[in-house]
């Protein structure tokens, strides 16, 4: 049942934007270290990144949007108005951006492909 009219309600706890920023971002928070624990734990950790590879193309995706983002502001930059050293910022931040895209690639075709590890 819902609350009455008069009663009070607990407040709702809000994210702050910077941490939902990051959580939207970020995936590496959501997989565990493999290479620490019991042979157990690690076989544990294992099954829990297989278990979690589902949503790395997601994080692929925000991150090749990124990527095409940064590459179109500097070209943008560089065309338009000539900046060239916030262009080339733009370039070097979509080469980072490109290389997460890469690094995520290979960890979900990693886990898609070798089911157990030890």
């Amino acid at each position: 049942m819902g609350p009455t009219f008069g009663e009070r309600t607990q407040p709702r706890f809000e994210e702050p934007f910077w941490r939902l920023f990051y959580r939207y971002l970020w995936p590496f928070q959501y997989f565990r270290d493999v290479t620490r624990g019991s042979t157990l734990e690690r076989q544990q950790n294992y099954r829990h990144n297989r278990a979690m590879r589902i949503h790395l193309p997601g994080f692929m995706l925000k991150w090749l949007l990124l990527t095409g983002a940064w590459f179109a502001s500097g070209g943008l930059l560089g065309q338009l108005t000539e900046l060239v050293v916030p262009a080339a910022c733009c370039f070097v931040t979509g080469t980072w951006t490109l290389l997460m895209v890469v690094l995520l690639a290979t960890a979900w075709m990693w886990l898609e492909r070798f089911p157990e590890l030890y």
